[in-house]
Formats: structure tokens, C-alpha cells, sequence
């Protein structure tokens, strides 16, 4: 660990290295530019080949300002077009959710025409209808008595429990 290891990879040059110029290396951009897919890359990559051939005098500024608006524009569509299939998406799947919906209540029986169900009535199996029961009113249901009701114990009379504390205190007075 004293000294440095030697590299298995040699890594020797074949040929003298040659600069590119501004104008090679802008007409090397433009020809890669034309290959690649429109996205951010892209755009940097065009921004940079408008620069530099403004630089060596092949591009004139306004066209530049042109290119820019050109690409925001070009942008601001593609954001719009991709808004637009994903809420055609979103409604198409609400759609078929709610026809899965209706088409499932029809294949259970529900909304058919031999069925009438007042407003807000769920069928469900095992379930009584209210007709079933029978016309229920106040007082009609007649219970076990139950021990621990007040008024079973006096015999079905009810004692109000304010007229006994009222005479407990007219005894203690």
C-alpha cells in the first residue's frame, strides 16, 4: 500500500489528437441533432448548435430568438396534447367503470323491469321486505318485560322519580 499500483489497462493513442473548429464541431451538432428524439436533450442540444453558429457567424441572432420561440411554442403543444390523452384516458375510464357498474346491478338483478323498488331500497338475499313485517307502530311490539324498566315494577304505572325526592325532603323537614 506504500506505492502505487500499476494499471493492467494501457491506454496508448494511435494517431495525434486534431482539434475540431467551431464550424466542424457545429456541423457535426447539426447533423447529430437531426437523429435524436424531440425532449429536453434535445432542446439544450439545439440551444448550444444556435449559439455557437451565431458565434461563427452561419446563424443571425433574430433567428436565434425565432428558434427559441419556435421550441417554447413546439413545448407548450406537446404539453397541451398530452393533457388532453390523459383526461380522454381518465374520462374513458370513468365511462367503462360506470357501465361495469350498471352492467353488474343489471346481472344481479337489479333494474330489471319485473322488480320494482322504491327509491333508495336495497335487495339483498335473505332480507325481508317491509311489506314482510307488517304495519309496526308505537307501542304495538309487545317485548318480554324487562326487570330493570321502572314501570314494572309498579304494575305498568309509571312513577315519576322527582315526586319521591320531593317527599323525602318534607319528611326530613
Amino acid at each position: 500500500m506504500d506505492r502505487q499500483l500499476t494499471s493492467p489497462l494501457l491506454i496508448t493513442p494511435v494517431s495525434a489528437p486534431t482539434k475540431l473548429s467551431s464550424k466542424q464541431t457545429f456541423i457535426q451538432l447539426q447533423h447529430f441533432l437531426s437523429s435524436l428524439p424531440s425532449g429536453p436533450s434535445r432542446s439544450q442540444l439545439e440551444r448550444l448548435t444556435d449559439s455557437l453558429g451565431v458565434e461563427i457567424g452561419a446563424i443571425l441572432p433574430s433567428e436565434v430568438e425565432k428558434r427559441e420561440a419556435e421550441r417554447f411554442a413546439d413545448r407548450a403543444r406537446r404539453r397541451a396534447e398530452k393533457r388532453k390523452r390523459r383526461q380522454e384516458e381518465r374520462e374513458r375510464e370513468e365511462r367503462e367503470g360506470m357501465e361495469g357498474m350498471v352492467e353488474g346491478l343489471e346481472e344481479d338483478g337489479f333494474g330489471g323491469a319485473d322488480e320494482e323498488m322504491e327509491e333508495g331500497a336495497v335487495d339483498f338475499e335473505g332480507e325481508q321486505e317491509i311489506g314482510d313485517r307488517g304495519d309496526v307502530e308505537y307501542g304495538d311490539v309487545v317485548d318480554e318485560e324487562d326487570e330493570d324498566e321502572p314501570d314494572n315494577e309498579h304494575g305498568g304505572m309509571v312513577v315519576d322519580n322527582d315526586d319521591k325526592d320531593d317527599d323525602d325532603e318534607k319528611e326530613d323537614d
